[in-house]
């Protein structure tokens, strides 16, 4: 049975522009042969039962997730889809401690980098995704993919890189919030080396260095000059997550490179050993990365590219996304990720059969509601304004914070 592999399209000349994906590429490259598995630039994350891609299509069932799908392959009869297969137990460790704080921390420098940086996205991040998708999902699914990397990289307290959460001047409003502007006659005009770190721009740089540090050294002291971290001579799946990864941090060129800039001045091993995993597994004419000897190199094995099927769905994504914002309504939308599909991959695409029963759902909760209304005289408590702290926040008027329905506004250029 063939293997179809979704992914988020090509990007920054890497194949796909999600590190996750660039992961699982970079694994069935290397575990199947060319005519074993095809490759899908779908880019729609509504084929995976996790509504994540990377999705993996093997028969009618359909797994969603980079390590679900490695789970997956390595559990095939004949250990053929398995790269640690040959493993000890201390490798097998490794492999699992490592894949976690790479998946914690590099998923971190990628969210700041793409996503929460205003100038990297508007520039570079957000022309890519529309380079990929079809409208309305132009408008919904960056927006909705930079929110929820901003809420992982909240803790980080580098929400400087966001000016969309900047005033006009340059300051931040949560610092007048918290009430810790400096007065103007009390700051000192002395330029120090103490005072220029504690600027803004100069201590976020400082901050994001300082993560990017911890993040790369670890795997130049796994690595050790090696060809790949786990073996000298083999892949397994830790060097195919790292792949996903240091390729986005080294390739994409960004109007502030700081994660690329890092990797480059401290880091060659790192980054020969993408060059080395770009040539073995996914083919240097699909990388765009030249040796120190400016050459091109050797050229690797093509990728089995599949043209993704086209379905006329703008009003059915209207109206699922539409939905999926409903509270509680939108939980019902999505199914059980661990059920199998048993439908095709077209009847997947035009056919939403939960539609009805859902509709069906919201005319008898609006009905139960008007009912009690009717019946008491009084508002459930529920619906108290006080049970619903954000309500009680000041309205924004900018469209960017009404999330996907603002997007869809922005799109007809609809004013307030």
């Amino acid at each position: 049975m063939m293997l179809q592999l979704h992914v988020w399209g090509p990007g920054f000349g890497l194949p796909s522009i999600d590190p996750q994906c660039l992961a699982a590429i970079a694994y069935l490259s290397h575990a199947a042969f060319e005519n074993e598995w095809e490759l899908v630039a779908s880019s729609d994350p509504t084929l995976s039962p996790t509504r994540e891609l990377p999705a993996l299509r093997d028969g009618s069932i359909w797994i969603g997730g980079f390590q679900n799908i490695l789970y997956h392959l390595q559990r095939k009869p004949g250990g053929q889809w398995d790269l640690d297969r040959e493993c000890n137990d201390r490798d097998k460790a490794d492999i699992s401690a490592y894949t976690s704080f790479i998946e914690t921390h590099g998923q971190s420098l990628i969210d700041l980098s793409f996503y929460v940086s205003s100038e990297n996205y508007h520039a570079s991040t957000r022309p890519a995704y529309s380079n990929l998708l079809r409208w309305p999902n132009t408008w919904l699914l960056p927006p909705k993919r930079r929110a929820a990397a901003k809420a992982r990289t909240d803790h980080l307290s580098l929400s400087s890189l966001d000016l969309d959460t900047w005033n006009g001047d340059g300051t931040n409003k949560a610092r007048f919030a918290a009430g810790t502007e400096i007065p103007k006659l009390a700051r000192s005009t002395q330029q120090t080396v103490s005072s220029l770190a504690k600027q803004p721009q100069h201590a976020t740089r400082f901050r994001l260095d300082t993560l990017a540090e911890a993040f790369f050294e670890p795997l130049a002291q796994l690595l050790q000059g090696e060809r790949y971290l786990v073996h000298d001579e083999r892949v397994t799946s830790l060097d195919c997550l790292t792949f996903g990864y240091l390729s986005l941090a080294l390739v994409p060129e960004m109007p502030r490179s700081w994660l690329s800039q890092s990797m480059k001045s401290r880091y060659q091993p790192l980054c020969r050993y993408v060059e080395n995993l770009a040539q073995d597994c996914i083919g240097k004419n699909n990388l765009p990365i030249r040796d120190h000897a400016g050459s091109e190199g050797e050229t690797g094995k093509p990728l089995p590219w599949k043209d993704p099927q086209i379905a006329n769905l703008e009003g059915s994504i209207l109206i699922r996304s539409s939905l999926e914002s409903l509270p509680y309504v939108g939980v019902l939308y999505h199914p059980n990720p661990l059920q199998p599909s048993t439908t095709t991959r077209h009847e997947k695409l035009t056919h939403v059969p939960v539609l009805p029963t859902m509709f069906v759902g919201l005319a008898a909760s609006v009905t139960a509601l008007a009912s009690y209304v009717l019946y008491t005289g009084e508002i459930p408590p529920l619906f108290h304004l006080n049970n619903w702290p954000s309500l009680g926040r000041q309205r924004s008027s900018r469209l960017v914070d009404l999330g996907e329905a603002g997007a869809m506004l922005g799109a007809v250029r609809f004013r307030p």
